[in-house]
């Protein structure tokens, strides 16, 4: 067997290399010009690295040996190089995951510098248990640093984007409705316009005039989603008191056709009041917001009341009395939250929970004719009965929501704009109000029906008298 050995100048120039890479390829080399000098056997195939082969590649087998039948490594690597090339090689194979080479022949196996040896024992690379428990954990590693990355990148992106359209469509509207003011962080507000601390940016600075107001009504800000939703909701309880009286309601009679006014009434009120109070709360003028926020809260117990009103109408149909005592209870009960709402101080931001309370408790009074009236109820009521139970529960949840401020006070600052809890209060008063709507139809059409048979009985036994 023939052995290549470098020369000495070349040699001692590789000793004072420390990159693993740059060693090898003067190695081959070397032993390329080596080889060409004493002349390369025909049926000897030679494995020899090139910029492509010299990058890591991930899918090979981590326990591929690097053997060698023809050359001996020890026969021309110093005990320098080999510990160099031995620490080196550590690293190069657990965190590129093995340098693989590849050759034609397939009986011999080629070191990194093109070399072919033949020992196990002459092989400077670390035990295969141990680099495959590195690559593992690396490869691991990297692809969850990898992933992390990426995310981070595309939130970063999509968040900028985002950044990006909400300016240009405020800038849009700026220029569109020739407002000049700008949204203002919670703590620039005056004293006296701080309601939600947990809404840090995007507030309506005080602006002085109610145009300004109404303009507003158009610009992204923290009353935004107030506004839009219980102005879009007025509007649609209005199209639909219309269609109930040019359709479904024809065949009614005149005391039906005032239980769906006094229905209407109450909940279109109650949104136009809290579509009033949230577009002027920016003005700038104390004493102007608070007559406003005293409507929004009238406007809640009109609609109290007015929800009661049919509920209470159909429900003790064939008891006018127990009717006539459960609607003055609730009179009374609406009288006296208008009152309490007609304190000043009651709109303030301390007063939060109490005001939800007292709106609360004047909704759970129906509970106790409720009761009486499942006692009572026909059987083929009981899907009215449970449409009025749902309502009453998305109150509820409204309300406790409200009280407590969530979302926003689990994520402060992220809930700014969008998914506050006054604005999925203002969705589920919708909703409710719609589901207690289909409850009233429901029950009306039950004794329309009713009535209707009624009479058809009696006539008939009358005829048949005759």
């Amino acid at each position: 067997m023939q052995t290549y050995a470098p020369t000495s100048t070349n040699h001692q120039r590789s000793l004072s290399l420390c990159n693993y890479d740059e060693l090898c390829s003067i190695r081959k080399r070397e032993i390329v010009k080596q080889m060409d000098s004493v002349g390369s056997n025909d049926n000897e195939e030679q494995c020899l690295l090139t910029d492509q082969e010299n990058r890591p590649n991930y899918t090979e087998p981590c326990n591929r040996r690097l053997n060698c039948d023809k050359v001996n490594t020890e026969s021309y690597l110093t005990s320098a190089d080999k510990s160099n090339i031995t620490s080196l090689a550590i690293n190069d194979y657990c965190d590129e995951s093995m340098r693989i080479f590849t050759c034609s022949s397939k009986k011999n196996k080629h070191n990194s510098d093109g070399t072919i040896y033949e020992k196990a024992e002459a092989d400077p690379i670390p035990s295969v248990n141990i680099i495959k428990g590195h690559r593992r954990s690396l490869s691991l590693r990297h692809q969850f640093e990898v992933g992390y990355d990426y995310l981070i990148t595309e939130f970063g992106h999509a968040k900028e984007f985002a950044g990006k359209t909400v300016t240009q469509a405020t800038k849009t509207v700026t220029q569109a409705t020739g407002a000049v003011w700008k949204v203002c962080h919670f703590s620039h507000l005056p004293k006296w316009m701080q309601d939600n601390e947990f809404l840090h940016t995007g507030h309506r600075p005080p602006l002085p005039t109610f145009w300004e107001c109404i303009k507003s009504i158009f610009r992204l800000h923290t009353e935004t989603g107030n506004i839009w939703t219980h102005g879009l909701g007025s509007l649609l309880f209005v199209g639909l008191f219309i269609y109930e009286f040019v359709t479904i309601s024809a065949h009614k009679t005149a005391i039906d056709r005032l239980m769906l006014t006094i229905y209407f009434c109450g909940i279109i009120l109650c949104l136009f009041f809290s579509f009033m109070f949230h577009t002027f709360s920016c003005y700038a003028s104390p004493k102007v917001i608070k007559i406003f926020s005293k409507l929004d809260y009238c406007g809640i117990s009109l609609q109290i009341i007015g929800s009661m009103t049919p509920a209470l109408y159909y429900g003790f149909y064939e008891d006018f009395d127990m009717f006539k005592l459960y609607i003055s209870f609730g009179v009374v009960l609406c009288i006296i939250s208008i009152a309490v709402s007609m304190w000043d101080k009651f709109g303030e931001p301390k007063y939060r929970s109490f005001r939800a309370m007292v709106f609360l408790c004047f909704g759970l009074s129906n509970v106790i004719p409720g009761v009486h009236w499942y006692i009572i109820l026909d059987s083929r009521l009981l899907t009215a009965y449970y449409l009025f139970i749902l309502q009453g529960a998305l109150y509820v949840i409204g309300s406790l929501l409200y009280a407590n401020r969530i979302p926003e006070r689990l994520f402060p600052g992220k809930c700014d704009y969008m998914f506050q809890s006054h604005q999925i209060f203002h969705v589920l008063v919708v909703l409710a109000a719609f589901v207690h709507l289909n409850g009233i139809n429901s029950m009306a059409e039950f004794r329309l029906h009713h009535r209707l048979n009624l009479i058809a009985d009696i006539s008939s036994s009358n005829s048949s008298l005759f």
